[in-house]
């Protein structure tokens, strides 16, 4: 999404993506709510999404269901939709506005100087940039590297 924002605003932007496809292993999210459908409707996107999932009431506070049906919004519901089909949709956007994906690699490194980044890739190949963000995780290389702390949690897989 932030690759696509980036393009509209005419900034140079690409994507370093460790995955080799956009298959996504397992199911994660399961769903967009009502204010992600309005912002993609903002973009003009919104239609992708709810020609692929299926529109629900699905918020819910401390597992009690909340009805929004009345809520001042074109969007007043959420979407089932699982993550991989977010994620192609969202790709075939960016596709769309050119931003070209590094699939299969990963940034390993990066310096930083006063006029931009230079980042290091898996690959052995390196990128020039103004600017790097790190939109990799709770663990990200990017962060950690970059000495800002992340004041959550580990997440502990499921006993």
């Amino acid at each position: 999404m932030l690759a696509g924002e980036l393009a509209l605003a005419r900034v140079d932007v690409a994507i370093v993506e460790q995955r080799a496809s956009q298959d996504l292993a397992g199911s994660r999210a399961g769903g967009l709510h009502s204010r992600t459908i309005e912002i993609l409707d903002q973009r003009g996107i919104a239609d992708r999404f709810l020609s692929q999932g299926q529109v629900a009431q699905v918020a819910g506070f401390a597992w009690i269901p909340l009805d929004i049906s009345d809520f001042p919004t074109r969007h007043n519901y959420g979407l089932a939709l699982w993550q991989n089909h977010i994620e192609r949709i969202l790709a075939g956007w960016v596709g769309e506005l050119a931003v070209p994906i590094y699939r299969g690699r990963e940034v390993t490194g990066f310096g930083q100087d006063d006029a931009g980044v230079d980042v290091e890739l898996s690959d052995g190949q390196s990128l020039r940039a103004e600017y790097l963000v790190g939109c990799d995780g709770g663990r990200s290389l990017i962060r950690t590297a970059a000495g800002i702390e992340f004041p959550g949690w580990d997440r502990q897989p499921a006993t």
